[in-house]
């Protein structure tokens, strides 16, 4: 299965980048679907049943991780993927402590990852042949991360669809605190 573990915004949150998009940007034929808004934590690629099995034990005994807001504020254009997207100036630190975690979770199963830089974002057009031009109106928008996914992305014929496979939720703060 062709995998990656990501957060999720939450719908109101999907419908708020999406009217942001609409408004703020020409449309794009390759315009992400709103369903598919997501950001993730750690791109694994085409990983096993055996891979899927270890993955998901080292996730089950790693440390708690907070919950995290995710604030989307920055816009940016990668032209290698051809892809404008939307990311997090500055991270949470549990939100970057997230990320090597699992990416380290995903080693120990023998998963290669990408060893980019980590940016979190959330891809709003596909394919575009040159950066769009500047929104006129800055991205803001935030979420409260409870949770973290591991999805599968499926080719349909109606285009990829990110399919929600196991979910793992977040601590609330407050819990940490006290297990300390």
């Amino acid at each position: 299965m062709r995998a990656f573990l990501g957060l999720e915004p939450d719908v109101s949150t999907k419908l708020a980048i999406d009217n942001w998009r609409t408004t703020s940007l020409p449309p794009y034929p390759t315009a992400v679907p709103a369903a598919n808004f997501h950001v993730t934590l750690a791109f694994l690629g085409t990983i096993n049943l055996e891979q899927q099995d270890k993955l998901q034990q080292q996730i089950a005994v790693m440390e708690d991780i907070s919950e995290f807001s995710v604030n989307l504020d920055i816009a940016g254009y990668w032209a290698k993927p051809k892809a404008f997207w939307i990311g997090c100036s500055n991270h949470a630190s549990a939100h970057l402590q997230l990320v090597k975690k699992l990416t380290t979770a995903a080693h120990s199963a023998d998963i290669a990852t990408q060893k980019n830089a980590y940016q979190a974002h959330v891809t709003l057009i596909r394919k575009c042949t040159e950066n769009p031009p500047a929104p006129l109106v800055t991205p803001n928008f935030t979420w409260r991360s409870q949770a973290f996914h591991l999805y599968e992305s499926l080719s349909t014929a109606k285009g990829v669809v990110y399919a929600i496979r196991q979910s793992w939720p977040l601590m609330p703060e407050l819990a940490v605190r006290k297990r300390i």
